[in-house]
């Protein structure tokens, strides 16, 4: 074997080795209670993307359950997500509903998030003082974060780039903050049936190292069969 034909078997191995370690997928993420979520060590998959580490907090004059809170799978052109579902509703004096949902998703094909997409549907009727307020954020495993807040008064849904953020890029998993708060102030009402995120993914670098390791590849068979009839 000669020294040039060793480097080409070294370096395509080198590279395709790299693409070989994205992590295993979940079973699919069900159309379920999130109470279901919340069961210790629970993890999904919707697409190429991982959710797991659920967390659920419920607070003010009418709290909601768990188990009243519907979670389903979301696969559009803006990519797969989760949809969240309380039927948060009320109606009266000085009532109020708060509920926190926690969650991380990781990509799990070799590819980065590079956007959120959040959707705060179906909001009202809003009558009177009532008013319903939306919050995420969502932070790197560094404990960056950015965050971003949504009121009836504001665009309904937006789709975020990671690099107009502060996190500055596409990051490889994301821990994400939901906050839904409604209150009906002295006399009023307030309702919201939904609320979801869906992620679009770019290339991570070692997906590069694919192509590299085909082009090596490739590179080493055009030596070897030009060796052979040069002798």
């Amino acid at each position: 074997m000669t020294h040039k034909f060793a480097q080409y078997v070294i370096l395509a191995v080198g590279a395709l080795g790299l693409s070989a370690l994205p992590a295993a997928a979940d079973s699919p993420c069900p159309s379920e209670a999130l109470s279901l979520y919340l069961v210790s060590g629970f993890s999904c998959s919707v697409g190429d993307l991982d959710f797991s580490d659920f967390s659920y907090n419920t607070g003010g004059t009418n709290p909601i359950a768990a188990s009243s809170v519907g979670v389903a799978p979301v696969t559009s052109p803006d990519g797969p997500g989760l949809n969240f579902d309380p039927a948060a509703q009320i109606s009266g004096s000085n009532l109020s509903q708060d509920i926190e949902v926690g969650f991380t998703v990781t990509a799990t094909d070799g590819s980065l998030i590079s956007d959120v997409y959040i959707a705060f549907g179906n909001v009202g009727p809003i009558t009177g003082d009532g008013l319903a307020t939306y919050n995420e954020q969502f932070c790197n495993l560094a404990g960056t974060c950015s965050l971003d807040v949504e009121d009836p008064g504001s665009a309904k849904s937006k789709d975020i780039l990671l690099t107009n953020t502060a996190l500055g890029g596409p990051v490889s998993s994301l821990v994400i903050t939901k906050d839904l708060m409604l209150s009906t102030g002295a006399s009023g009402s307030a309702s919201v049936s939904g609320f979801l995120n869906e992620y679009s993914e770019v290339p991570e670098p070692r997906g590069v190292s694919i192509l590299m390791g085909f082009g090596l590849l490739a590179g080493f068979v055009f030596f070897k069969r030009r060796q052979v009839s040069q002798n």
